[in-house]
């Protein structure tokens, strides 16, 4: 054979095997696999009532396994003790003092009560939520990357269709009883079905998929099952405490039956999940479902969570107890391990990455009033309770009355307030909270 022709053949050769090996490998990132994303979000649950936690009674197996299998933080935080300025937060991945949401109602008019003039507690409402609009949202990055996205349960912002979600329960009509949730709210008490439809839908369409498991639950009312009450009613010390410890195990059930559906249709591995709570709650022992000492307030038993982030065999199972992380840092881990890059905006970190957490080891939150005076949003201290800093062990509360400084490590409850003790940490704290506030300006107002 001539040389000239097997020189030509071992061109051929060469360039088709260049043409298999394009074919196999994918150009960039983007064209890899997208994980599915289950995002768990317990409703008013204080960070100690877990299996994994260490509490002596209460059964919460399904988190257990999930906490078991991923990475853990303890020392996660909320970015506000209340419901939906915390929800916004985990939305958009900006503090409540950025996006405006920092209460969970506006402020009506002077004389005018919400329930007896709906259509213009029903304005303002609307009011509140615009800014959103302009604000980052993880849920619309998903949705405009190919995902398929589905919101359940709690929901405040209007009508879930509107915010990046392709499917949802929730109407968000207050005329229809859409002020956190109406229907939406039935996820994990009365069905599960929307989840499991909306699953089927996305694998037949062969779309990656985003659940918004917002329960409404363990929140009040503490009306589980008389199975699960029983469990506990001889063994807490009073009738509220055992609602309460049954309504966390009631959330942890649905928790498992959206685990163990994946796992039947062989998408478990396939899906990252991520579990944290809205805020915390400490169960009153003399009333039915309510708080003491927790929820809307800044102290540890109010705003504390774990935060859980599995993903088999791409998350590395471990515990930490010492690292702070925070809600912030929610949306920008999802983003990131769906191969998309977060907005700009938001300052959070990847949960993935606890080296970057150790180095920052710092987290922020806001504290406001129940009702928020929508005329005043340009002033941020305007329904200012309190601003929170711990960096490390240490924490400070700046109330518009006064700062407090507590040792966590000796004083895990924030019960011994030392500011008086130590002038120069309470100044350098408060140029902290100063410099956050200066780094984190309001979004889209």
């Amino acid at each position: 054979m001539k040389l000239e022709s097997m020189n030509c053949i071992r061109i051929s050769l060469v360039a088709v095997c260049l043409v298999l090996i394009a074919g196999a490998w994918p150009a960039d990132q983007t064209q890899a696999k997208q994980p599915n994303v289950v995002f768990l979000l317990s409703d008013d649950q204080s960070w100690t009532d877990y299996g994994f936690m260490g509490h002596p009674h209460i059964q919460t197996p399904n988190i257990d396994q999930l906490a078991k299998s991923g990475l853990v933080y303890e020392r996660g935080y909320v970015t506000a003790p209340l419901c939906r300025p915390s929800l916004a937060s985990l939305a958009t991945g900006l503090y409540p003092h950025q996006t405006g949401i920092r209460g969970n109602d506006p402020v009506m008019p002077t004389a005018l009560n919400r329930k007896t003039n709906k259509k213009v507690f029903a304005s303002l409402r609307k009011q509140m939520t615009a800014p959103l609009h302009q604000q980052p949202s993880f849920i619309r990055s998903l949705k405009d990357n190919g995902y398929a996205t589905l919101q359940t349960g709690k929901w405040w912002e209007e009508n879930p269709l509107d915010h990046g979600f392709t499917d949802a329960m929730t109407h968000g009509d207050v005329s229809r009883g859409g002020r956190h949730g109406d229907v939406g709210l039935q996820i994990g008490r009365t069905t599960m079905k929307p989840v499991y439809d909306f699953v089927d839908s996305a694998v037949k369409d062969d779309k990656p998929f985003f659940i918004w498991y917002g329960v409404f639950l363990p929140h009040a009312p503490h009306n589980a099952p008389d199975r699960l009450v029983n469990k506990y009613k001889d063994i807490a010390p009073n009738e509220p405490t055992a609602r309460y410890w049954a309504n966390v195990e009631w959330l942890d059930e649905g928790c498992g039956q959206i685990i163990q559906y994946l796992k039947d249709k062989g998408l478990y591995e396939d899906t990252i999940f991520v579990y944290t709570c809205d805020n915390g709650w400490v169960q009153n022992p003399n009333r039915m479902n309510t708080s003491i000492r927790s929820k809307r307030e800044p102290v540890e038993a109010g705003i504390r969570t774990p935060i859980i982030i599995t993903h088999p065999g791409a998350v590395k199972p471990q515990r930490d107890s010492s690292t702070l992380a925070s809600n912030i840092d929610v949306a920008p881990t999802i983003l990131k391990a769906c191969g998309i890059e977060p907005p700009k905006e938001m300052s959070g970190l990847d949960l993935r990455d606890p080296e970057a957490l150790r180095q920052r080891n710092r987290i922020f939150v806001d504290v406001y009033d129940h009702d928020s005076d929508l005329e005043q949003l340009d002033d941020i201290d305007n329904g200012l309770q309190a601003r929170v800093v711990i960096d490390g062990w240490d924490k400070l509360i700046v109330r518009p009355s006064g700062k407090e400084l507590y040792d966590l490590q000796e004083d895990p409850d924030d019960r011994n307030d030392l500011a008086a003790q130590d002038a120069d940490k309470v100044q350098r704290l408060s140029s902290i909270v100063d410099e956050w506030l200066e780094n984190t300006p309001a979004i889209g107002k």
